[in-house]
């Protein structure tokens, strides 16, 4: 770690060196030269999603003496289908799920608010909340397959907070609409729609994003990256200091970080307006 450390001041110091002083349009050329740097090194710290399957094996190993569910994991391993390891290899804050679902513990109490409470405008939901987790979306369960319903949930509760919705109702309503490959994006004007709303796809604009979170929240579908190993449904809840903060439906991690426009538009595959 002290010699990429090393090699990073050595890397921001040459910028430094290589840039002119001589005039304010200078000053801004730095400070452009230095934010994208830090945001390129930000980007290769920031580990995107991984199938590679000794990666994820090792990443379980090392940590399987944190709790008895990703031991149970670890020791299943051979086991598990692929969706499970690509889960819980790329993201321990799994292991709870794929343990009860592959053990059949469905039966959880339920009860009202967010999952995780973020105090942002868009309430916070995850797939697999132990609430609605285990209840059956398509060929599938919502912890799985459920981003697309969770993500338009949180959407339509900010909206209208009185309408009270949860994935487990959304997910319902998306029944219809699962395919092999997910839920079908007519879903989403479909159940725009049916809560009292319209939608509208935005094009890839960083400076209309922003605009329109001032005011409302961005559904989103990703393609493979830093998101998904193959596609996956969030929300960009607001803009903020340079950064989209988005509720990610099956990751807290990635909800807790921001996210640059760069680190974002490779990977968006389309863009709606809930309003």
């Amino acid at each position: 770690m002290k010699t990429k450390f090393n090699l990073l001041i050595i890397i921001f110091l040459f910028i430094f060196s290589s840039c002119s002083f001589k005039s304010d349009d200078s000053n801004i050329s730095i400070f452009e030269k230095v934010t994208y740097f830090f945001e390129d090194m930000e980007s290769i710290f920031r580990k995107k999603k991984t199938d590679d399957r000794d990666i994820l094996y090792k990443n379980i190993e090392k940590n399987k003496d944190k709790n008895d569910k990703i031991n149970w994991i670890y020791n299943n391993f051979d086991n598990l289908s692929e969706t499970d390891i690509n889960l819980v290899g790329n993201d321990l804050d799994l292991s709870e799920f794929v343990y009860n679902y592959n053990n059949g513990i469905y039966d959880f109490e339920n009860h009202d608010g967010e999952s995780v409470s973020f105090n942002r405008l868009t309430p916070y939901y995850i797939q697999w909340d132990n609430r609605w987790a285990y209840n059956r979306l398509g060929s599938s369960v919502i912890g799985y397959a459920g981003c697309g319903p969770t993500s338009i949930s949180m959407i339509l509760n900010r909206l209208n907070p009185n309408l009270d919705l949860n994935p487990a109702i959304l997910s319902s309503d998306a029944e219809n609409y699962m395919t092999d490959n997910g839920i079908d994006w007519s879903f989403f004007t479909f159940a725009a729609n049916k809560y009292g709303f319209n939608i509208k796809t935005i094009d890839l604009d960083e400076d209309k994003m922003i605009e329109i979170l001032k005011q409302y929240p961005l559904l989103i579908s990703v393609n493979k990256g830093y998101f998904t190993l193959s596609g996956h449904i969030l929300v960009i809840d607001s803009y903020k200091n340079g950064k989209f903060i988005v509720n990610d439906p099956n990751s807290i991690k990635n909800s807790e970080k921001t996210w640059t426009f760069n680190q974002l538009k490779d990977e968006i595959a389309n863009i709606w307006l809930l309003y």
